[in-house]
Formats: structure tokens, C-alpha cells, sequence
């Protein structure tokens, strides 16, 4: 493994993931808000003074970022890491992100003789800190080989998913069908509610049933039915993952029904709700929408 590894991107998701390597291995950090590098560097991070600088420094550079477009900023902007990177140095995108623009920005950094794979994860910010995260690699053999120790540190669940572009593929069909599962839990409990069953009883007979899927054991009756509508991902990046799968979709001729449903319903609570509200604030609209009250009436969660 690299003596010297970055991490860039310490937001709700990054910060688990870094906290998770740091157990291991000695990390250089960065990200644009000072709070976040000060309790990584408490914890016994490296603050890095720029991205160039922690290009500089490091031989191994994980990025999670809200999207490519950032990931291509953090790269190529002013003081990016390009700058810095050696080559034979290794980039590792954890980002759920466009696998086509991956692949145009590993291109133009093999031409500085640098590696870029995609590796974006599933499984939540609790999971990178238990370290049970699922990691979805795009990569070549030899650089799946060379990034294996660094990801294997963070969680054993690491799968090889095919070339560079294929973890970010596979990680948008995994939060499609998680994000219109979502939303088929939230209208199924409502129509179970408004003809009198008890939120918690339908959710505890569903889970008994053919219906039973992860949104409702790990999220529904242990959490929106508790009121805590605060899973740490918003609305807003619920709706971009949606909406790059079905991009993705009419590129490559796949028809994308339920997906283009799901994401006009994304947008719709976004409507209502407001772009960064939390992702489970969703539920409150299916409840005004049908008259229920399968969040607890207290909560006002935003």
C-alpha cells in the first residue's frame, strides 16, 4: 500500500469513509470547509493548504464529491490536484458520478501518465464507519490489484465491477431501483394507513412478506416511522443520481419507465420540500397527498 494517501471531499459520506481509513493508514486531507478538515486533523489527518499541494504529497488521492462536475474542478481547476499529481500516481472517485465523464477524465489524465478508477459506495455513512460498506470498482485488472489494499482498508466488501466507468454504472442502478423502491414503501403505506391499518403493523407484516425489501427493514420502520427523517442525503442528490441513471439509459437505448417516474416524483418533492431537505422528508408529501399521518404529526422535519 501507498506510505501517502489523500483523501478530498469530507462531507457526511467522505468524512465516514476517511474516518474509516484513518484506522490504518496516515491520511492527508482536504476539503473547502475548515470544520471538516479540523475534526479529521484532531482524529490525526494532515491538513493539506491546497488540492495541488495534496497532489504534491500523496501517491494515492481519494475523492468524494458531490458530482463529476466537481470532481473535474478539484482536478483540473485552479491549484488542482493535477497539478500536483505525480505521475504513476493513483486517483480513486468515490463519488457516485457520470461514468462517461470518468471516462473522458481518466483519459486526460493517463496523458499525464496518472491513473483514474471509479470506486463510489453503498451502504450509507454508518456502514463506511462500521465498515461493512459495499465499494463498486471500475478498473483494470493491474490498477484493481494496486487499489484493492487501499479500499480493502476501508471495508472488505469491495467488488470489481468491470473497466473504469462500470462502479459508477452499477452504483446508479443501485440507487435507482433503491430510489424507486423508496418511494413505491411510502405510497404502499400510506394506502395501507388511510384504510386503517397501523403504520407499524403494515411495515412489520411487509417485512413477513414477498414485499420485504432493505428501504423497509433499515430505514422506514426504524426511522420515518419513528420521525427521524435525517439519513445525512438529500433530496437534491437523491434527484442527480436518478437523473444520471436515466440519462444513462437513453444513451444506451435502455428504456427507463420506472426510473423517469421516480425522478418527475423526486422533483415534485423537491418542489415542495426544497432541494436540500433530507431524502425521507419525501414520505410527508405521500402523507398530505393522501390524507395519512404515517409520520408521526410532530415532525416537521425539513
Amino acid at each position: 500500500m501507498s506510505k501517502q494517501i489523500g483523501f478530498v471531499g469530507l462531507g457526511n459520506m467522505g468524512a465516514a469513509l476517511a474516518r474509516r481509513l484513518q484506522l490504518t493508514q496516515a491520511l492527508h486531507v482536504f476539503d473547502l470547509q475548515p470544520a471538516a478538515v479540523a475534526r479529521l486533523v484532531a482524529l490525526g489527518s494532515r491538513a493539506s493548504a491546497s488540492l495541488q499541494a495534496l497532489g504534491d504529497a500523496c501517491d494515492v488521492v481519494l475523492l468524494c464529491l458531490p458530482t463529476s462536475d466537481h470532481v473535474r474542478s478539484a482536478l483540473f481547476g485552479a491549484q488542482g490536484l493535477a497539478a500536483g499529481l505525480k505521475p504513476g500516481s493513483l486517483v480513486i472517485d468515490q463519488s457516485t458520478g457520470d461514468p462517461i465523464a470518468t471516462r473522458a477524465m481518466a483519459q486526460q489524465l493517463a496523458e499525464r501518465g496518472v491513473d483514474l478508477i471509479d470506486a463510489p459506495v453503498s451502504g450509507g455513512a454508518a456502514g463506511a464507519d462500521a465498515g461493512t460498506i459495499a465499494i463498486m470498482v471500475g478498473a483494470t485488472a493491474e490498477q484493481y490489484a494496486r487499489a484493492q489494499p487501499v479500499l480493502g482498508a476501508i471495508s472488505p466488501n469491495v467488488f470489481h465491477a468491470g473497466g473504469v466507468g462500470a462502479g459508477q454504472v452499477i452504483k446508479l442502478v443501485n440507487n435507482l431501483v433503491s430510489a424507486a423502491q423508496r418511494m413505491l414503501v411510502f405510497e404502499g403505506v400510506a394506502l395501507a394507513a388511510k384504510n386503517g391499518l397501523d403504520p407499524e403493523r403494515a411495515c412489520q407484516i411487509l417485512l413477513a412478506g414477498g414485499a420485504r425489501n432493505a428501504f423497509l427493514e433499515k430505514f422506514m420502520l426504524p426511522q420515518v416511522l419513528k420521525g427521524n427523517l435525517s439519513p445525512g442525503f438529500t433530496l437534491e442528490l437523491m434527484h442527480k443520481d436518478v437523473r444520471l441513471a436515466c440519462e444513462l439509459g437513453s444513451n444506451s437505448g435502455v428504456p427507463m419507465f420506472y426510473g423517469n417516474l421516480t425522478r418527475e416524483l423526486f422533483q415534485m418533492a423537491i418542489g415542495e420540500m426544497g432541494a436540500q431537505a433530507q431524502v425521507h422528508t419525501a414520505a410527508l408529501m405521500f402523507d398530505r397527498l393522501a390524507g395519512t399521518h404515517v409520520v408521526p404529526a410532530a415532525d416537521t422535519a425539513r
